[in-house]
């Protein structure tokens, strides 16, 4: 009997637990925990509720500017940390190490997708397959979403924040058809020696348009104390001014060609002494032309890929630092006439 109303009482006490936190999911208090990014609790009747963090507020909007203005979620990351702006495991004191936490892109793109930034409350839900979670918004009985703060951004932004967002992240919207970087694995950086690549941001005008601006930049973390981060402009800072020194120091060099060359004795009568002996070799054949000659009208690719099987290198360094600085192989010749059929 006692065992009995043990159980009784123990499913009384569940059911009063689950109605208590089904209350709670759809009230318009602060259910506990870090309050989401842009946002802070307040105490209120013996409950907590959330209110706007003007000082995160400011990052999310700014993040949401400048994403619309097509600036991808990496680099925002990248100038939030140079410039020491708090992120979420700063702002939650979850920081228990003492060392500063690091902006994330994945972190910050939740933030930037989460309805919560409309003012709505939300819950975490799994999603089938996968091994992350997703916010999905909280709706009352009637069906309608539960308001719990006043919107950190208004709904057109939000609109237009998504829509970048995605295209962003679609095929499309990383545009497919943009140039490879010029000189791929030719150029590298004069501070710590990485790769130059191209970034291309879009920045949306008030038309509707966007403005598209591309830079070579190095693939070293921003800030990083290996590399002082050196930025180019892709035509005027590295194409023509690395083409111009090329063809200033091997310009006149004939181009050649490596050919296989069977021995005059095998070509000929054996039994005649006469006949040269040399044997099978590889011989070099000009090809009528310089390189200078070569090059010019040559798109930017293929003169890439001369450059990357000649194994000449191209150490870039801002105009003021003395600019390009050529690395040409003494073989280069030799090397690029092997690739040439």
């Amino acid at each position: 009997m006692i065992a009995t109303f043990a159980q009784m009482e123990a499913r009384a006490a569940a059911e009063r637990v689950a109605s208590s936190r089904a209350h709670l999911l759809t009230s318009t208090r602060w259910g506990g925990g870090s309050p989401p990014f842009g946002y802070r609790t307040y105490a209120k009747d013996g409950a907590r509720y959330l209110e706007i963090n003007p000082e995160t507020a400011d990052i999310v909007r700014e993040a949401a500017r400048r994403v619309i203005d097509g600036e991808p979620v990496n680099a925002l990351c990248r100038d939030f940390e140079e410039r020491g702006l708090p992120s979420p495991a700063d702002t939650y004191q979850r920081n228990k190490s003492g060392k500063d936490f690091v902006w994330h892109p994945r972190t910050l793109k939740g933030i930037l997708t989460s309805p919560t930034l409309l003012g709505w409350k939300t819950r975490s839900e799994e999603v089938p397959g996968k091994k992350y979670r997703k916010r999905v918004l909280v709706h009352d009985p009637d069906g309608r979403p539960v308001r719990v703060a006043e919107a950190v951004l208004d709904q057109d932004v939000f609109d237009c924040l998504q829509d970048a967002l995605t295209s962003a992240a679609s095929p499309i919207g990383r545009r497919s058809t943009t140039p490879r970087t010029p000189l791929l694995g030719v150029i590298k950086c004069g501070g710590c020696g990485k790769n130059l690549q191209l970034h291309t941001s879009r920045k949306r005008r008030r038309d509707g348009t966007y403005r598209v601006t591309e830079k070579i930049r190095c693939l070293s973390r921003i800030g990083s104390p290996a590399c002082p981060g050196y930025v180019f402009l892709p035509d005027e800072e590295i194409v023509t001014p690395v083409l111009r020194k090329l063809v200033a120091a091997v310009g006149d060099v004939p181009v050649t060609r490596r050919v296989y060359v069977q021995s005059a004795r095998a070509m000929g009568d054996p039994g005649n002494p006469s006949v040269d002996a040399d044997g099978d070799h590889w011989q070099f054949v000009p090809l009528g032309s310089t390189f200078a000659e070569r090059w010019e009208g040559m798109e930017i690719t293929e003169f890439g890929e001369d450059l990357v099987h000649a194994g000449v290198t191209v150490r870039c360094h801002p105009r003021e630092r003395g600019g390009p600085v050529l690395e040409i192989p003494e073989d280069f010749r030799e090397r690029l006439a092997k690739s040439l059929r």
